[in-house]
């Protein structure tokens, strides 16, 4: 639940949605264009990927993504600078038809540029066994 109901805080929820949009259909092409160019993702092993590198892997991920949603999902504005903490779970069938589960705890950094929200990092660390969901 967003700390206040403002404009502001709607377009970042509404930049996150698209994001994990874009992410369980593969679609690069519009991750492309909510994740600014000196983007960084900093993954739970230490990982540091770029733009480009992030796109990579997205559309690498093997399998089948079933599902990708996010829980417990918090926006707080600064000025330009737009923080959104969470938890992401995803499933996903693998080709051997196995099915694998993914949670993580997140947090994501946003910067208005010229008028528009852009991801500019993303931040995932693994999510402590019974960590909380949401209601």
């Amino acid at each position: 639940m967003p700390t206040h109901d403002t404009e502001e805080v709607r377009a970042l929820l509404a930049l996150e949605h698209a994001v994990v949009r874009a992410i369980q259909s593969r679609d690069t092409h519009a991750l492309q264009a909510l994740v600014a160019e000196d983007f960084v993702f900093r993954g739970p092993d230490g990982t540091e990927l770029g733009r480009a590198d992030f796109l990579a892997g997205i559309a690498a991920i093997p399998g089948t993504l079933l599902s990708v949603e996010t829980e417990s999902l918090r926006a707080h504005v600064f000025g330009d600078t737009g923080v959104l903490t969470g938890i992401q779970r995803a499933r996903v069938r693998l080709d051997d038809g196995t099915e694998a589960a993914d949670a993580a705890t997140f947090t994501d950094v946003c910067q208005r540029r010229e008028g528009r929200w852009w991801l500019i990092l993303a931040h995932s660390l693994p999510t402590p066994p019974g960590a909380p969901t949401a209601p």
